[in-house]
Parts: structure tokens; sequence; C-alpha cells
């Protein structure tokens, strides 16, 4: 009986331990990991364009961002530098719409300004779109053509 005490005591306190030790180790070991560091210390980019006509066109390659920086944020940065003139229109809750790139203003020849990420277009305004890194973002000054 004193073998068998002997025996299993240790038994526990090593599984509890066990347990113990990666319940409580884990969540420090995921935060500081060398894969999420290297990712939040990777640079994020994107592809960027400006579609004025099917024949002008202004694209922006390898565009680096901010974390947490939306479609039109960055929008509004390239346009400044570009020397572009910007204009939106704010819908509160149903987002922020793009009335107005460079000379191209929506309704001219019933065309609008459309935004695509990855050739569709989403069902979110551009200030509501966050950046992920990799994206293709289009801006088309082009008729309506729904959602693909």
């Amino acid at each position: 009986m004193k073998n068998l005490i002997s025996f299993v005591i240790p038994i526990i306190f090593l599984v509890v331990g066990f347990l113990f030790g990666q319940s409580w180790q884990l969540p420090e070991a995921m935060v500081n990991s060398p894969a999420n560091e290297q990712e939040a210390n990777t640079p994020k980019s994107v592809t960027y364009s400006l579609s004025f006509s099917p024949t002008e066109v202004t694209e922006f390659q390898d565009v680096e961002f901010k974390a947490n920086q939306t479609v039109l944020d960055l929008l509004t940065e390239l346009t400044s530098q570009n020397n572009l003139e910007l204009q939106t229109k704010d819908y509160g809750e149903l987002g922020v719409l793009v009335t107005k790139i460079g000379d191209k203003e929506n309704g001219e020849g019933n065309k609008y300004w459309q935004y695509f990420v990855n050739g569709a277009k989403p069902l979110i305004a551009a200030d509501g779109y966050q950046l992920t890194g990799g994206e293709n973002v289009e801006w088309k000054f082009t008729e309506d053509e729904g959602i693909n």
C-alpha cells in the first residue's frame, strides 16, 4: 500500500503541474511568439489605382499603409500627395461617399466613383473597409456596375 501511495502521489503532482504550467504559459507564448512579432513589424502594402476613364489610369504600386488604415484613408493620402482634388460626403452610419477625384465628379455622364478590392465591389463604404495588406484597390469613374 505504501508503495502504491508513493507511486500515485508523484504522478498526480506531475499531471497537475503539467496542466497548470501549460495553461499559465500559453497566453504569454502566443503574445511574444517570433511569428507575431515578425508580422507586426512587416510593412504592409497594397496596389492602388485610379481609373478616370478606360484610357486614363493612374496606378500606385506597393503603397505602404499604417495599421487600421481604411481604403478612404489611403485615398486621402494619395490624392493629397499627388495634388488631386478629393471631395467626399458623409452619410453618417452609412459611411462616406467619394464624390470627386481630380476633375471627375459624380453625375457627369451618368458616371460615379466606385471602388473595388481584388476585383469585387465591397458591401461597405470606403471609410469602413480596413486594409490588411496585399489587396488590389481600384477606384473607377464609371456607370454603376452593380454588386459583383
